[in-house]
């Protein structure tokens, strides 16, 4: 099968129906006519500025062939060119089989079962300060894990992946802290490491601080008894 590189180009044979000379304009006016194309548009293919469409090229084809049997035969290498380089740009999309998605949903079915984990120990942790809380505050739209009413009036929220997901939760700390008129917003992660470290800046300038799940109980109290008594 003919490739492009080797095919001869349309432009050449259109010109080989009209050569040089003082007909030139007229013979252009001509192919135009019987191709039902635009001038401009024939001489965007003839100086090679642009290829024919696949509507555009039905009719140069037909025309060209009619001229010589040769023209018809290079014409057909340049058909076929064009097809054969497309084609072989053309992959068939790759689907999931069922053993992926099999995979896919037990490992989101773990995560999901570590997360409820981790939350019941932050709330195992709420309820050790013996301190009044609230699961699941909702405020129109805007939702914590818990509030503590206080004072200090607290949100805590549970963050258990560490590992996306920031710039989320550095909004959602400036939410809290807007629309629940807090003091402050706990985000919770189950252990802290260089990424809660890099983020801990972030998370303080909106009003918010990180806490391991083991430190939760103590933080709660401390900020308690800074206020100045428990609730």
């Amino acid at each position: 099968m003919a490739t492009l590189n080797n095919a001869p180009k349309i432009t050449t044979l259109i010109k080989e129906l009209h050569p040089s000379g003082d007909d030139r304009a007229q013979s252009r006016h001509s192919t135009a006519s019987e191709t039902e194309k635009r001038e401009s548009n024939l001489s965007q293919i003839l100086t090679r500025k642009a290829y024919p469409s696949t509507i555009a090229f039905s009719p140069l084809k037909m025309l060209l062939v009619s001229t010589s049997n040769k023209k018809g035969g290079s014409l057909s290498a340049y058909t076929y060119g064009r097809i054969d380089k497309v084609s072989k740009r053309l992959t068939l999309p790759t689907f999931p089989t069922h053993d992926d998605e099999i995979e896919r949903a037990k490992r989101y079915l773990e995560v999901k079962a570590m997360s409820v984990t981790f939350n019941e120990n932050a709330e195992e942790a709420l309820l050790r300060t013996g301190l009044f809380f609230e699961r699941a505050h909702r405020h129109k739209n805007i939702i914590c894990d818990f509030l503590l009413p206080g004072p200090p009036h607290i949100a805590v929220d549970c963050k258990y992946n560490l590992n996306r997901g920031w710039d989320r939760t550095v909004t959602s700390v400036k939410f809290l802290k807007e629309h629940l008129d807090l003091e402050i917003v706990l985000i919770v992660v189950p252990y802290e490491n260089g990424t809660t470290l890099a983020e801990a800046d972030r998370i303080i300038e909106q009003g918010g601080k990180i806490v391991s799940v083991a430190d939760l109980e103590v933080t709660l109290k401390l900020l308690c008894h800074q206020e100045g008594g428990k609730q």
